[in-house]
């Protein structure tokens, strides 16, 4: 007896079929076919990427390049415009007070009257009672004060004249009288009305 080596049912020796499946007997049943087993390679420990420390933030950003400081023109400013300003006028300048035609009509009696004196007062005088002129007036007024300083400085020196000190200061005092009688004269030739010097100070004849 022989076993079917398909469905391993017991049968006759000389038997060709199996009488249970059918297999036939001559032919040896071929082994299913194996998958070869192929050799496993071993499997590497999958390696985890190594964390390199990040550098330094500072070290990654590019560092930006120096700006370059361009020239800026300030913005234009205007200036402001200084207005002239008008001359300060003295206390003692009268020339505003007479008009052009009052000046020029009575100049050459304004210049007498520094000129001659004593004389060109009575000059004046004689023009102005015609005429009434307030330029000959402030002018005549000028002269009479210079003349009484004059005469009240002769008198003080003459009186003490024994002394060293107030003959010198007396003679020094007329001199300086005669140039403010100059300086009149020629502020009238400029169309100046100007009060003189030194006898502007003296209350009398204002």
């Amino acid at each position: 007896m022989k076993t079917c080596p398909n469905c391993h049912a017991s049968i006759m020796d000389d038997a060709v079929f199996c009488t249970n499946c059918g297999t036939p007997l001559n032919a040896a049943p071929q082994p299913a076919p194996q998958q070869e087993a192929q050799p496993q390679q071993p499997q590497q420990p999958q390696q985890q990427p190594v964390q390199q420390p990040a550098p330094q933030q500072q070290a990654l950003q590019p560092q930006p390049a120096p700006q370059q400081q361009s020239y800026q023109q300030p913005p234009y400013q205007q200036q402001p415009v200084q207005q002239p300003t008008e001359p300060k006028v003295s206390i003692y300048d009268h020339t505003a007070e007479f008009s052009e035609e009052e000046v020029h009509d009575n100049k050459i009696f304004a210049l007498t009257i520094y000129a001659l004196s004593f004389i060109g007062i009575i000059i004046a005088l004689l023009a102005k009672s015609s005429d009434n002129s307030s330029y000959l007036r402030f002018h005549i007024k000028q002269m009479l004060m210079i003349l009484i300083t004059e005469t009240l400085v002769g008198f003080i020196t003459g009186i003490l004249c024994w002394t060293c000190i107030v003959p010198i200061a007396g003679g020094a005092l007329l001199a300086f009288l005669f140039i403010v009688q100059i300086i009149c004269f020629i502020n009238v030739c400029r169309n100046k009305s100007i009060e003189p010097l030194l006898v502007r100070k003296l209350g009398f004849l204002k």
